[in-house]
């Protein structure tokens, strides 16, 4: 598109320690010329070895049916946390009084698993969660902070590219500009906006955290719902 180009770099965020109780904002800043396009960089996603145990069926022990998901991840159309997917996962608030952080600490899904994979509709990267705190099962915390994590990634020229219409790639490219623009501090605006296009930018402002659902179709993996 003449005159107008996109970003696309290689950053390494890692995952925020614990989740603290915090309010964000974020006014616009003046707008700036458009960035250039350095060559592609491609990021491969996060996979695992499951093991299995004979003679039982080969099933694998990170999904264990029925189950259910913890209170604090469970999809609403008032979920009990407020979060901007979008945002680092110390923004995260509750209109519950008296949540205590150690609630991050618990089992996201019962039974607990070692891990277990979400996926976004219309978005097509799943986002793999392992029990990275306590090593042996999955927190409510790591769940966060594997969301945010996966859709920091940065997002390849091929893949931008793949996109299927202009108009969509378009929203992309102003979802990008509006994420390094709300920064109010200079240092923080101009290397977000040096890091290019990531995977957030494809939820076409759907940022708002409902919940996680099971899926409908059968698969093993969690719908992470957004608004």
């Amino acid at each position: 598109m003449p005159g107008k180009h996109v970003r696309f770099a290689s950053i390494s965020t890692a995952y925020p320690a614990s989740v603290p109780s915090l309010s964000y904002s974020a006014p616009s800043v003046p707008s700036s010329s458009g960035p250039r396009t350095p060559p592609s960089h491609s990021s491969g996603l996060p996979s695992s070895h499951h093991a299995y145990s004979r003679p039982q069926p080969k099933r694998s022990h990170s999904y264990p049916l029925p189950t259910r998901v913890h209170s604090l991840l469970a999809y609403s159309h008032h979920p009990a946390i407020k979060y901007d997917v979008s945002l680092p996962t110390s923004t995260i608030t509750s209109s519950h009084k008296g949540l205590s952080t150690a609630s991050f600490s618990e089992p996201a899904v019962y039974p607990p698993v070692s891990s277990l994979v979400i996926q976004i509709p219309h978005h097509i990267w799943p986002i793999s969660v392992n029990a990275s705190h306590n090593g042996q099962y999955v927190t409510v915390n790591d769940v966060f902070a594997a969301v945010y994590h996966s859709l920091r990634t940065n997002v390849s020229s091929s893949e931008y590219r793949a996109i299927p219409s202009k108009k969509d790639a378009e929203k992309v490219r102003m979802a990008y500009e509006m994420r390094y623009r709300r920064l109010r501090d200079r240092y923080a605006y101009e290397s977000e906006k040096q890091q290019g296009v990531k995977r957030v930018d494809f939820l076409n402002g759907h940022t708002r955290f409902m919940g996680l659902a099971t899926s409908s179709h059968g698969s093993s993996a969690w719908v992470l719902h957004l608004s």
